[in-house]
């Protein structure tokens, strides 16, 4: 929180502090009725204990909410794994790559021309569903989460860049199927996924158990 911001929000409970010593001190010297006086220090006692209150009520709403963050994060960040994870098995489905799946395979096919890519790729029209609904899946999780401070600049970014390059790639393979313009956006791709993963230490820690979730949701659609 920037100085300027605090000291805005400290304004209206250094008013009440003041009001209240102010209100005491009349008080003390000015009125001699003990009933006045008595509500006077009533309301005094009042304004220096709202201050306390409302300051223990931001403490505790901002655990709350600091908490709810990090769930909401954790959640998050799941749901994005899964969902890379689930674009890298239609990528090399698309590319006609075989054998396991490893770190190592994704990040070679990272290195792949898209010459190369166009003389393996084949796109069905279940992989073109699967792309458009992992493309719409992207962008929900982008709109909802960047408008609750969940996601970072780079990360909206990132994911901003790997929801246009499906974009590009499903609008060209349905209206043009020009291998060669398809093959640079699925190139695109997997250069995105590759950089996730190098910027997502847990999954690459975890890599392997990611590709069971993956497989296991793959089967049960």
């Amino acid at each position: 929180m920037k100085l300027r911001d605090i000291l805005l929000k400290m304004i209206p409970y250094s008013l009440s502090v003041a009001g209240g010593l102010l209100l005491f001190v009349l008080t003390k010297d000015n009125i001699s009725n003990e009933n006045v006086a008595d509500l006077i220090n009533n309301i005094a006692a009042s304004l220096l204990a709202i201050p306390l209150v409302f300051l223990l009520y931001d403490y505790s709403n901002s655990r709350v909410s600091k908490r709810l963050s990090q769930t909401m994060a954790q959640n998050l960040g799941d749901t994005i794994n899964l969902l890379v994870m689930n674009l890298i098995l239609v990528m090399r489905r698309i590319s006609d790559v075989r054998g396991p799946v490893t770190l190592e395979s994704v990040n070679k096919m990272s290195d792949w021309r898209p010459s190369y890519i166009a003389r393996r790729l084949k796109i069905t029209s279940r992989d073109l569903d699967e792309l458009r609904k992992y493309r719409d899946e992207l962008n929900d999780l982008i709109y909802k989460y960047a408008r609750a401070n969940i996601l970072t600049t780079n990360q909206i970014q990132d994911l901003s860049a790997m929801a246009r390059d499906l974009s590009h790639l499903i609008n060209e393979h349905g209206f043009y199927a020009n291998k060669q313009i398809s093959s640079k956006y699925v190139a695109g791709i997997v250069t995105r996924i590759t950089d996730w993963l190098d910027t997502d230490a847990e999954m690459s820690l975890h890599f392997q158990e990611m590709v069971k979730q993956g497989l296991i949701s793959v089967k049960n659609k």
